[in-house]
């Protein structure tokens, strides 16, 4: 198997567990605390791995620390997110904007190419993202949230790509990434509690442990596939977790799914496969 189809193998793994991850996020009552749990359960088994690994080497730090930062802002926007909007609204139209901007940015920043059918998939997503969040009564605060949501996962992605591509082997920014993303949430939970940090945490740490683990199994092979895929082709496939993500808001969160919101999941995830097909001939 070459190393792109390894990578897009890799990135459709992602979407389904991209979608438990964020499911179960939603579900919990302090979602800040779930995200703080989430992380935490990262630094756990990561720090361990960091210390046998050893030190990364100086040119990988600036991109670690951009990682670091861009994805602490990208989960305090999107547990934001999912206070204020249905998780079957939030979530397509915040993973449905990451594909086609990413595949874009990515041409110009790290040289991948964007195929002229592609641009057939760039309208399906932006159609489907229209009937989305048009007509639902979801608040324009929430769109707004949602849709920023996107643009961090663009900005993260094309980061973390970067980082992986300038690692030496394929575990040093791997890592190291998931420890210095360990800190954030939890230091931003610590300061809005204080005191009563434990309080929060404890009545969410079942569904926030179970949560890490998804974000592991979600986070791991896309980083990996960021590494031998170009970046577009991994962004895109892993919007496939549109479809899953409004199936397990229906049966997990009991939220409405009528026609327009399957309507405009399909749209999204038939555009992103043809963002797909198009960067996977590259």
């Amino acid at each position: 198997m070459s190393p792109v189809a390894t990578g897009l193998l890799l990135a459709c793994f992602s979407a389904l567990t991209t979608s438990l991850a964020h499911a179960l996020l939603k579900s919990g009552n302090d979602k800040l605390a779930v995200q703080a749990w989430v992380r935490l359960t990262e630094l756990s088994l990561a720090l361990p791995l960091a210390f046998v690994i050893g030190w990364p080497p100086a040119n990988l730090w600036p991109w670690l620390l951009a990682a670091g930062a861009t994805h602490v802002i990208y989960q305090y926007v999107l547990t934001w997110s999912y206070r204020v909007s249905d998780f079957t609204l939030a979530f397509p139209i915040a993973r449905g904007v990451t594909p086609l901007i990413s595949a874009l940015l990515a041409m110009v920043w790290l040289g991948d190419r964007l195929e002229p059918i592609a641009v057939g998939g760039v309208a399906l997503v932006s159609l489907g993202l229209l009937s989305l969040a048009r007509g639902t009564g979801i608040p324009r605060h929430g769109i707004a949230l949602a849709a920023l949501t996107g643009l961090l996962t663009c900005a993260y992605t094309l980061i973390d790509a970067k980082g992986m591509r300038l690692s030496p082997d394929l575990f040093t920014f791997l890592v190291w990434f998931f420890v210095i993303d360990g800190l954030g949430m939890p230091l931003i939970l610590l300061i809005r509690d204080r005191g009563k940090v434990v309080a929060s945490l404890k009545p969410e740490m079942r569904t926030g442990i179970l949560a890490g683990f998804m974000a592991l199994l979600a986070f791991v092979p896309a980083l990996i596939a960021f590494r031998l895929a170009p970046v577009g082709a991994v962004a895109a496939i892993r919007e496939g977790s549109v479809i899953i993500g409004l199936a397990l808001g229906a049966t997990m969160l009991k939220e409405d799914l009528d026609r327009k919101r399957i309507a405009g999941g399909l749209l999204v995830t038939i555009g992103a496969a043809l963002i797909v097909f198009a960067t996977a001939q590259v």
